[in-house]
C-alpha cells in the first residue's frame, strides 16, 4: 500500500512539474488541478471540524472518530503548496472582481497567507490532541524516537486543563479558517475568472458541501480503520450512526443552496447571467450538475431516511462513498469550466466552451494528490494510535451500563 501510494504521488508530482514548465497558458490546462485542490480542502481538511463539533456538544459517540477526523489536517501539507502553485498561474487581477479589491499583493499573497494559517492551525490541533498518546508511547518505549514530540508532557492537572481547553479553542479557529479559505478559494480560483459571475450563494454552498464531504471522509476513514485487526472493539456502531444523523441534514442544506443559486439566475433572466447559468448547470457541464445533485442530495436523502440503513455501519459507509464521489464531480463542475473561460478582464461569454475531459496529466495529478494524502495518513499512523486513547479511556471512566426495562442503557457522566 505504501509503495503504490508513493508511486502515484511521484507520478502526480512529475505531471505537475510538466505543467509548470510549459507556463500558465492556456489557463484551461489548470482546471482539474484547481478542482482537486478544492476537493481535498472540502473533504480531508473539512474532517477535523467533526471532531471539534463532537467535543463542543460533549458527544461521546464521536470519541472513536476524532483521531481519524483530525488526521485530515495532514492534507494541508499537500494543499498549501498546490494553492501557491495555482495562485501563481492566475491571470492579471487588475480590474477583476475580488474580495481584496486593490490590496497590495492581492489575491496571491493574502490567499497564500490564509492557506498557511489554516494549515498551521490544523497541524497544531492534531499535535495537541495527540500529546497524551505520544507521551504514553514514550513511557512504553523509553529511548525511542516516538516519544520525542511529547517531551515536557507529564500529565499534570494544569497540562490536562490546557489540553482540554486548547483543543476547543484551536477547533474553533480551525472552523473559522475553513470557512474563510473556502471563500477565497472559490472566489479567486473560480468566480473571478468567469465574466459576470456575481453570486453570494456559491461561497456558503462551497463551505456547506465541504462540511458534508468532511463527515463522509471521516466515516470512510473510520470504516477502513475498522478493518484493521483488533479495531472493531474500539469502533462500533455509534460513530457511524451519529455521522449518518449529520449527513442527512447536510444533504438537505446542499439542496437548499443549489435551489437558491438556481432560483436567482432563473428569475433574474439577465443575458450575461444566463450565459453563466448555462455554463455551470445546463450547458456542456449539465451531466456534472445532475450527477453532483444526485450524489450529494438525492441518493443520500432517499437512503438515510430509512432506519435500517441509517442505524448501521454499512449504510452510512456506502452513502459516504457516494457523497465523496459527488463532491469530486461538483468541484470539477465549478473549477474546470471556470479555468476554461479565464482570460482578459471585460470579455463576455458569447460562446460556451465544450466540456473539457481530463488528459493523462490531469488524471495523474488527481490520483497523485489523493495518493500523497493517503501516504501521509499511513506514515503518521505508524507513530500515532488510530484512536484517541486518552479520550477513549475518559469515556470508559465516565460511563456505566444500567438496566432499563428489558434492556440496558449506557449512562454517561458529563463533568464539565
Amino acid at each position: 500500500m505504501l509503495a503504490v501510494a508513493a508511486a502515484l504521488a511521484v507520478a502526480g508530482l512529475v505531471a505537475l512539474v510538466r505543467l509548470l514548465v510549459t507556463g500558465p497558458q492556456p489557463y484551461a490546462r489548470w482546471g482539474y488541478t484547481a478542482a482537486v485542490l478544492a476537493f481535498l480542502i472540502s473533504t480531508f481538511q473539512a474532517a477535523p471540524i467533526l471532531a471539534f463539533a463532537s467535543r463542543m456538544a460533549r458527544g461521546f459517540w464521536g470519541i472513536p472518530l476524532r483521531r481519524a477526523a483530525e488526521l485530515g489536517a495532514l492534507t494541508s501539507l499537500v494543499t498549501t503548496p498546490l494553492l501557491i502553485v495555482l495562485l501563481l498561474q492566475l491571470p492579471s487581477f487588475d480590474g477583476r472582481p475580488s474580495i481584496w479589491f486593490d490590496w497590495p499583493g492581492g489575491p496571491r499573497i493574502w490567499d497564500a497567507l490564509a492557506g498557511g494559517i489554516f494549515a498551521l492551525v490544523g497541524l497544531a490541533l492534531l499535535y495537541l490532541s495527540s500529546l497524551p498518546d505520544l507521551a504514553a508511547a514514550r513511557v512504553a518505549r523509553p529511548g525511542g524516537l516516538l516519544g520525542l514530540p511529547s517531551l515536557g508532557w507529564n500529565g499534570t492537572p494544569r497540562q490536562w486543563q490546557v489540553l482540554s481547553r486548547g483543543v476547543i479553542v484551536l477547533g474553533a479557529f480551525y472552523l473559522m479558517m475553513f470557512v474563510f479559505v473556502n471563500l477565497v478559494v472559490v472566489s479567486d480560483l473560480a468566480m473571478s475568472l468567469v465574466p459576470n459571475w456575481h453570486s453570494a450563494v456559491i461561497p456558503p454552498y462551497h463551505a456547506v458541501s465541504g462540511l458534508e464531504a468532511g463527515v463522509a471522509t471521516t466515516l470512510l476513514t473510520l470504516a477502513a480503520l475498522r478493518r484493521s485487526p483488533g479495531m472493531q472493539r474500539y469502533i462500533g456502531l455509534d460513530p457511524f450512526w451519529g455521522g449518518a444523523k449529520l449527513l442527512l441534514p447536510f444533504a438537505l442544506l446542499f439542496f437548499y443552496f443549489t435551489w437558491a443559486e438556481l432560483l436567482t439566475n432563473w428569475y433574474g433572466r439577465l443575458p450575461d447571467e444566463q450565459q453563466v447559468f448555462f455554463l455551470f448547470m445546463f450547458g456542456p457541464y449539465q451531466w456534472a450538475f445532475m450527477l453532483s445533485f444526485g450524489l450529494n442530495f438525492l441518493l443520500p436523502f432517499l437512503l438515510l431516511i430509512w432506519n435500517p440503513i441509517r442505524v448501521s455501519i454499512a449504510g452510512p459507509t456506502a452513502v459516504s462513498a457516494l457523497v465523496l464521489l459527488g463532491n469530486l464531480v461538483d468541484r470539477v463542475r465549478i473549477y474546470v469550466p471556470a479555468w476554461s473561460v479565464a482570460g482578459p478582464v471585460g470579455q463576455s461569454l458569447d460562446q460556451l466552451p465544450t466540456a473539457q475531459l481530463p488528459g493523462v496529466e490531469d488524471v495523474l495529478i488527481v490520483l497523485g494528490a489523493g495518493a500523497l494524502v493517503v501516504l501521509l495518513y499511513l506514515l503518521v499512523l505508524r507513530s500515532v494510535p488510530a484512536i484517541s486513547l486518552w479520550e477513549y479511556r475518559q469515556g470508559l471512566l465516565l460511563s456505566v451500563e444500567r438496566p432499563f426495562v428489558r434492556t440496558g442503557v449506557r449512562a454517561i457522566a458529563k463533568p464539565h
